[in-house]
């Protein structure tokens, strides 16, 4: 292990802090309503296909189905998305975009974008390879385990 071992994990702290810090109080793009890191997730899942049915939503995301439920009322409120029954299965409602979701969609995706190019405008590329390796354990950690398991095996 290195020598910033220390600093590596006050880094993380302050990140987590951030984001959550950030999802609490929502995101205004362009004076609209505030969106939390949650809605805009939604928001790009529905948009990757424009024809979501709720139950695939709640699976792809594992989250439960209540609260996607309550996201989804606020997209529908502030008019991203619409809700529709399936014409094959009157059971299935489907989520798709609308005019203005499918533009809320980019400018996020355009937000992230700018960002990244900030964050990797100075790096090169050993050290792009590095942060990969290291976004990629992380991930591989946070997936391998379930709900505080990595705790328990010390």
């Amino acid at each position: 292990m290195a020598n910033y071992y220390y600093e590596i994990n006050k880094m993380l702290d302050k990140l987590m802090h951030k984001v959550l810090v950030y999802d609490r109080k929502g995101f205004k793009i362009n004076g609209k309503e505030e969106l939390s890191l949650l809605d805009i997730h939604v928001l790009r899942k529905i948009g990757q296909v424009n024809n979501k049915k709720i139950y695939e939503l709640v699976k792809d995301l594992e989250i439960d189905r209540g609260l996607i439920a309550s996201v989804m009322k606020k997209l529908i409120l502030n008019g991203y998305i619409t809700k529709e029954k399936s014409e094959e299965d009157k059971r299935v409602y489907i989520l798709r975009l609308t005019d203005e979701g499918k533009e809320m969609c980019k400018k996020t995706l355009d937000i992230q974008k700018d960002l990244l190019n900030f964050v990797l405008s100075d790096v090169t590329l050993n050290e792009e390879k590095a942060i990969l390796k290291f976004l990629s354990k992380i991930n591989q950690t946070t997936l391998s385990t379930n709900q505080g398991e990595i705790y328990a095996k010390k």
